[in-house]
């Protein structure tokens, strides 16, 4: 290589190291911008006392006690704490992104000739803001705002103006049964074009107690008390909420009863009304002085009957509290035992005997399979179904107590199963006999 060559690619290297530390290693990305954007204001949102919202649609006063907000004015009432955090975020979060003077022509072009909304915050040290919010920009990022008695226009997040434009109705709690959770409730009475019935909370689990005690389908009460407790109104109907009968709340269609934990009781009524073709339906609370107009959904749900609420599974197994099981199928009869481990061992047939067992293939089919029908008064051809069984299942717990369930034969795509010394029987998709005709072999690890 000669040494001109030699030479130019020394340069060369030199010049890429000298480029590289002085431009390249601590450089920002080119399309990396400082944020020019500054606080619109200094204080806290525990600085703040109140919130006057002024819209052409109606004025909202909000004020805040001890971190707890509260609706003043149009109306004293519980207030959206989402929607009321939501604003106060936005206001002491907001950033000017940049400032500008602007026209008459270009005030009035930014809406803020006549402001869509006026928002004026008061602080505990007795200051006072006011924001003058006008439309969005092109972007409908940003809003345009005149700050305080600023001449020049402001742009700011358009959350703020979001936030801020905001109905009574919106900043409100409308939820009916206001502050209650699903899980505070520990009974249920309900009252409805399908009869009276009780649901109770029993060792952690629902019963349905009336018109007869049987377990409870613990997804549909889950269900329906989420429905109940969390219940928003579409609208406010009367804030006295005294003239019950012009909502159909003086002979109520719905009528529940909640029994609290923590102890205590509320009540909930649905009424109905007429206008033309269309069936208007209302609530009201024992605690919770308006009527609040709800949807139809909220009235179909509430409007459940007891069948639907009751428990569709078999039977229910803890398998953790078992120590025997005995299953007999039409291609085996298998006995198995939990020893000292905690495993579970096969005592017959005495093919497979001491082999360890998975025994969730004993339980997990009548714990997984779910009735199509529960029949309380099952017909004679019904129970010469059973009277013959195709499989018979014994479980037999820690202290003694065996539950015997028997299943019937196909018929059709559907078998019959029922549990020793009940009445009932649940038509079960035929599934749950082809899972338990098992061979031995099927079971061991």
């Amino acid at each position: 290589m000669k040494k001109s060559t030699l030479l130019i690619m020394l340069v060369a290297v030199v010049a890429a190291v000298a480029v590289y530390f002085l431009e390249i290693k601590d450089a920002k990305p080119r399309d990396e911008t400082p944020d020019s954007s500054r606080p619109a204001f200094t204080f806290k949102r525990e600085d703040i006392t109140s919130i006057a919202i002024k819209r052409p649609a109606g004025n909202v006063v909000l004020e805040s006690h001890d971190g707890k907000w509260q609706l003043k004015e149009p109306v004293a009432a519980p207030v959206n704490d989402s929607a009321v955090d939501s604003l106060v975020t936005d206001i002491t979060n907001a950033r000017v992104e940049r400032t500008m003077t602007a026209s008459a022509e270009e005030t009035k072009s930014f809406g803020l000739s006549e402001p869509a909304v006026t928002v004026e915050v008061k602080l505990k040290d007795g200051k006072q803001h006011r924001i003058r919010l006008g439309s969005k920009d092109f972007s409908n990022l940003s809003s345009y705002a005149y700050l305080d008695d600023a001449k020049e226009v402001s742009l700011v997040p358009a959350s703020l103006l979001t936030s801020a434009d905001k109905s009574v109705n919106d900043l409100r709690d409308l939820t009916v049964l206001g502050g209650l959770s699903q899980y505070d409730v520990s009974n249920v009475t309900i009252k409805n074009s399908n009869g009276t019935f009780t649901l109770s909370k029993s060792g952690g689990d629902w019963v349905l107690k009336t018109p007869q005690e049987v377990p409870a389908d613990e997804t549909e009460v889950s269900s329906i008390l989420s429905d109940l407790t969390s219940a928003k109104a579409t609208e406010v109907a009367s804030e006295s909420g005294t003239d019950l009968a012009a909502f159909g709340l003086d002979k109520p269609v719905i009528n529940i009863a909640a029994q609290l934990s923590a102890g205590g009781e509320k009540q909930f009524s649905i009424g109905t009304t007429k206008s033309g073709e269309t069936t208007n339906y209302y609530a009201k609370s024992s605690d919770r002085a308006p009527v609040f107009k709800v949807d139809s959904a909220l009235y179909e749900k509430l409007n459940a009957k007891p069948s639907s609420l009751r428990s569709k599974q078999v039977v229910k197994l803890n398998s953790d509290n078992l120590n025997r099981i005995w299953i007999k199928n039409p291609n085996t009869t298998v006995q198995a035992e939990k020893n000292s481990e905690g495993k579970w061992i096969i005592k017959e047939p005495k093919e497979q005997k001491d082999k360890e067992v998975i025994a969730s293939k004993l339980t997990d089919a009548f714990e997984s399979s779910k009735a199509t029908e529960v029949i309380d008064k099952p017909s004679a051809s019904i129970l010469s179904k059973l009277a013959k069984p195709a499989i018979e299942a014994r479980y037999t717990t820690k202290d003694g107590k065996t539950t015997i369930v028997k299943v019937s034969a196909a018929d059709g795509d559907d078998v019959y199963a029922r549990v020793e010394g009940s009445p009932t029987v649940f038509k079960v998709n035929k599934q749950l006999l082809d899972t338990l005709s098992f061979k031995a072999t099927d079971l061991t690890m």
